[in-house]
């Protein structure tokens, strides 16, 4: 779509409006931009496309804005050049405004293109049209945090202030109003036709559903629905959003559900199917419920946040379904067993005790028969962490971090077992350089090996404690028996280093860039190379207290473990960390002029310092950064800066006593979920701690299978990748729920143990009981009247 780059913004905004509706009447769809996945969702609940409107509207704002406040607003995340025009002789204009220009400009364009977007939807409800409706409400959301930042970054309260945040408010407004219509479709759709079944719903039937060949068709379909719309709004709609839609549709069609198998009647012909059906819901349900729950707690039930209104309500109504089942469809012969006993023998009738209900229980014990519920925490966590529609950072890292870092051994082993070198031919160097070089393979490679072991280390040394560092990492590098080599000092210049060295290094990232600057400018300005030296000590030096403790704590430990016969740089683990990140950092170096720093500098005796063959003053930046990453490999020769490292040494050893470790780690993260957010915004503040997270989190979204027989004691020859995972087809939706097949009750497959569920605590009380049992056909048209007197002996009160 073209539209007009310069002039007044209303006069743009209008055509762009014209443009993006004439789109929209030739095609009956809207044309949408993708937005950056690494912002989609997250607190302001990003969506994950807006329409084209949207996305030049929010570009000509950030003019506005600059052009207004002489800055970026930053919504954009990366500055946007001011717009330049032409005047009639050919001269620059800088586009000019002022706040109360530009609060006016906005308010003006944001209430038209309100209207706009009030014209599509009303098309899009009038004609059920999906696509055009969530790319409506990714509009609505762009624009409304659009609308937040410029408020947040406004200064003081100008005129026109409160008009944008009354607009900011519409267009909230607007994308509850706009979810919950999308709510409204989805659950009319659900409740007229896929939950409709004239056929599998006549439960008076005298003949049996389908040669009792199958269970009925609506739960079926009704999970078909449920897992495709699922994944349609993980795809389309911001990810908050869709969690609340999706649990809206679970909640209000399992409403439906509920009612209808705990009020039917079911004939002899038709019971076996009742007890199928609710067998399959049941199971479904499962297996939908982890995408709506943000802990392990709210997926079991046993913590309920008592704001989560529906989780409760859905949690309830599963309850009911196996009361039902339980009560309808275990034997009669185990009926006549429990109520033999009396009413105080009978389970379910006493208090539910803390811990999961009792329906996740029966259901999960079927789904995973190996996993022991009562110590399967991180397994759990697992099955909610996967399938949620953005990654939960928090969640991912309690879930690394449980059990002592359980699930990060796994990764390392898995890692290090790959890593080893397997070739063994003739020339094999050994050291496991030969695997992983078959791209197309959709195995990890060993840079992705690398990439794990990194990501998991500098996890660890971020959030970790001495202890942890011993045992988890220490213990871990140790394990090759040539780690020593990456410390010998005439190495410091190789790039093909270990992925935990690198991880290392990477805790003294934020010195690198800055310091680089410094002596490249320095010796642009005619500084020696002995002088260069110099600077970057004195300048480690200077700012060390940027560091935390992490690195000097991980270098001592290497340095009490490193053998005689090792010489790092400057004898200290420490230098040769820093050297190393240093070298690297400076053949990396941009063409970019380094700002003017000035930094106190003297040589080892204090006198200035002989001039260097090299003439930085006629050199450009790239030759520069060279010369200096060369002339730092013999930093420690013949003792010339020996006063300058160990006022280094000293400085770093006094910032970490000042500065000490928290004593508890990495235990924190699961003690308190406030702690745990203050970790995990610790890495995510991090360019390598987001990355880690990120690479993390792909790795086990990708090895779910694999991962999951691990943490239940299975014994798998499945190999980790990095693949994106294929899905698995719809026709395996539609006949299995998970890796079970559909009616396993009516195949044989399942067999319940409806005696032990008897003693199962429920809280139920006799009236419950009585209404579903005197339903059952077999207790109403059968020759069973030992049975009935029991029971109706024990439930006499409410029975009459």
């Amino acid at each position: 779509m073209e539209v007009m780059e310069d002039g007044n913004l209303m006069d743009k905004v209008l055509i762009l409006i014209q443009r993006d509706m004439e789109y929209y009447t030739e095609k009956q769809s809207v044309l949408q931009e993708k937005i950056c996945p690494g912002v989609v969702g997250g607190k302001l609940d990003f969506p994950r496309s807006a329409s084209f409107a949207a996305v030049k509207l929010v570009l000509w704002w950030e003019d506005e804005f600059v052009a207004a406040y002489k800055k970026d607003s930053g919504f954009l995340q990366q500055q946007k050049p001011t717009k330049v025009s032409n005047d009639e002789h050919g001269a620059g204009i800088v586009k000019t405004s002022d706040p109360a220009k530009f609060t006016a400009a906005i308010t003006k364009s944001s209430d038209q293109l309100l209207d706009h977007l009030h014209v599509l939807t009303q098309e899009a409800l009038d004609h059920a049209d999906l696509t055009v409706l969530t790319g409506t409400i990714g509009a609505a959301a762009l624009i409304k945090n659009c609308l937040w930042c410029y408020v947040q970054r406004s200064e003081g309260k100008q005129a026109g202030l409160d008009e944008l945040q009354k607009y900011q408010k519409k267009y909230q407004e607007m994308g509850e109003a706009l979810a919950e219509r999308l709510l409204d479709l989805h659950s009319r759709l659900l409740s007229l036709y896929i939950l409709q079944d004239s056929e599998g719903l006549d439960w008076e039937n005298e003949r049996v559903f389908c040669e009792s060949e199958r269970g009925s068709y609506v739960i079926q379909m009704w999970w078909l629905y449920m897992q495709g719309t699922k994944d349609d709004l993980w795809n389309t709609v911001p990810p908050k959003m869709a969690q609340r839609v999706f649990a809206g549709m679970l909640n209000e069609s399992l409403t439906i559900l509920t009612v209808r198998y705990s009020h039917a009647m079911p004939s002899k012909a038709r019971s076996q199917l009742y007890t199928v059906d609710i067998s399959n819901l049941l199971l479904c349900v499962t297996k939908l419920l982890p995408a709506i729950c943000n802990t392990a707690n709210e997926f079991t039930g046993s913590q309920l946040n008592t704001q989560n209104k529906m989780l409760r309500d859905i949690h309830s109504k599963c309850q009911e379904l196996l009361t039902c089942l339980l009560l309808r469809g275990s034997d009669l012969h185990v009926l006549y067993k429990m109520f033999k006993r009396g009413y105080d023998q009978i389970g379910i009738l006493k208090p539910k005790l803390p811990g999961p209900s009792p329906w996740i229980t029966f259901t999960m014990n079927h789904l995973y028969p190996e996993l022991d519920l009562t110590s399967a925490s991180s397994f759990i966590e697992l099955l909610v962490l996967l399938p949620q529609p953005q990654p939960n950072w928090a969640q991912l890292l309690k879930f690394i971090c449980m059990d002592e870092c359980k699930v990060g051994k796994i990764f390392l082993n898995a890692a290090l077992n790959e890593l080893k070198p397997k070739c063994g031919v003739f020339l094999c160097s050994g050291d496991g350089s030969c695997k992983g070089v078959d791209t197309t393979s959709t195995f990890l490679t060993m840079k992705h090996y690398h990439d794990i072991i990194m990501a998991f280390t500098f996890l660890v040394l971020t959030i970790g404690n001495e202890r942890e560092y011993r045992q988890l990492l220490l213990k871990f590098i140790t394990k090759d028996a040539t780690w020593m080599k990456s410390f010998d000092k005439r190495h410091v210049w190789s790039q093909q280093r270990p992925p935990w060295y690198e991880a290392i290094v990477q805790l003294a990232k934020p010195l690198m860039k800055p310091i680089s600057d410094i002596v490249i400018n320095a010796v642009k300005t005619g500084a020696s190379m002995y002088q260069a030296s110099s600077i970057v000590l004195t300048a480690f030096t200077q700012l060390w207290d940027c560091i935390g403790p992490e690195l000097f704590i991980i270098s001592s430990m290497l340095q009490d473990l490193l053998s005689t016969s090792v010489v790092p740089m400057g004898n200290s683990v420490l230098l040769q960390f820093l050297i190393s990140g240093l070298y690297s950092e400076l053949l990396e170096s941009s063409t970019s002029n380094p700002p003017s720093v000035t930094i106190h500098l003297e040589d080892d005796k204090g006198n200035k310092a002989k001039d260097s063959l090299f003439d930085g003053t006629k050199s450009t930046p790239e030759e520069i950064a060279l010369a200096v990453a060369e002339a730092l490999c013999g930093i420690d020769e013949d003792n010339k800066h020996t006063e300058e490292i160990n006022a280094l040494l000293h400085e770093a050893k006094r910032a970490t006593e000042d500065n000490p470790m928290n004593t508890e780690g990495i235990r924190r993260a699961t003690h308190s979920d406030n702690v745990l957010e203050v970790m995990t915004s610790l890495l995510l503040s991090s360019k390598q701690g987001k990355r880690s997270l990120k690479i993390l989190h792909h790795f086990m979204q990708n090895n779910d299978e694999w991962l999951m027989d691990i943490l239940q004691g299975k014994s798998t020859e499945l190999k980790p990748t990095l693949a994106n995972k294929k899905s698995k087809g719809l026709l395996h939706t539609m006949f299995y729920i998970g890796d079970k097949p559909f009616d396993e009750l009516l195949i044989g497959n399942w067999t319940p143990n409806w005696q032990q569920l008897f003693t199962v605590p429920m809280g139920l009380n006799a009236h419950r009981v009585a209404v579903q049992i005197f339903a059952r056909w077999d207790l109403k048209h059968g020759n069973n009247q030992e049975t009935l007197v029991n029971i109706q002996k024990i439930l006499k009160p409410t029975s009459a």
